[in-house]
C-alpha cells in the first residue's frame, strides 16, 4: 500500500468504514469470546459478553474512521494511523490490566485476546473500506450480521 492518498467522491466515507471494520472486528472478537467463555473458563462478569464486546467493537470503529478521515490525507497517514492504533491497543491493554488487579478480577485472559483482534481489524480494514466503492446501504449487512451474532451468542 503506498502512502499517497487521492480522493474519491464515490469511495465510501471514512466513518463508514470504521464502522464496517468495526463491524468485521466485532463478529471476530464475539465468536472468539463465545469459544473463550465456553471451553477456555468461565465468563468473568455479566457485563464481559458477546453484546458488550460487539457494542464496543462498532463504536471503536466508528472512532478509528473519524482518525482516519483526519490522517488519511496528511504525509505518513498510514503511518501515524498504524502508530495510533498501536497506541489505542496498549491504553486499551493497560486500563484492562489495571482493572484486573483491582475491580475486576480476571478480566485480562478475556479481554487481551479480543482488543487485540478488534484493534488489528480496525487497523488494517479502515484504510482498506475506505476505499470502497458501492452503495453505502452495503454497509448495513455486516453492521447488522455483527449485532446479530452478538446478541445471538449472549441469550
Amino acid at each position: 500500500m503506498t502512502d499517497k492518498y487521492a480522493f474519491d467522491p464515490e469511495a465510501w466515507p471514512p466513518m463508514l468504514a470504521g464502522l464496517v471494520a468495526g463491524a468485521i472486528g466485532a463478529i471476530d472478537a464475539a465468536i472468539i469470546g463465545w469459544i473463550l467463555t465456553e471451553f477456555a473458563f468461565d465468563q468473568p462478569h455479566t457485563y464481559t459478553n458477546s453484546l458488550t464486546v460487539t457494542i464496543v467493537a462498532l463504536v471503536l470503529g466508528l472512532i478509528s474512521g473519524g482518525l482516519w478521515g483526519n490522517l488519511r490525507a496528511s504525509a505518513n497517514g498510514y503511518r501515524a494511523f498504524a502508530w495510533t492504533m498501536v497506541g489505542g491497543f496498549a491504553v486499551t491493554i493497560s486500563a484492562v490490566l489495571v482493572a484486573d488487579k483491582t475491580v475486576l478480577r480476571d478480566l485480562a485472559p478475556y479481554a487481551v485476546p479480543l482488543a487485540a483482534v478488534i484493534f488489528i481489524t480496525l487497523a488494517f480494514f479502515t484504510p482498506l473500506l475506505s476505499r470502497v466503492r458501492t452503495s453505502s446501504w452495503v454497509a448495513a449487512l455486516p453492521v447488522l450480521l455483527a449485532l446479530a451474532i452478538g446478541i445471538g451468542l449472549f441469550v
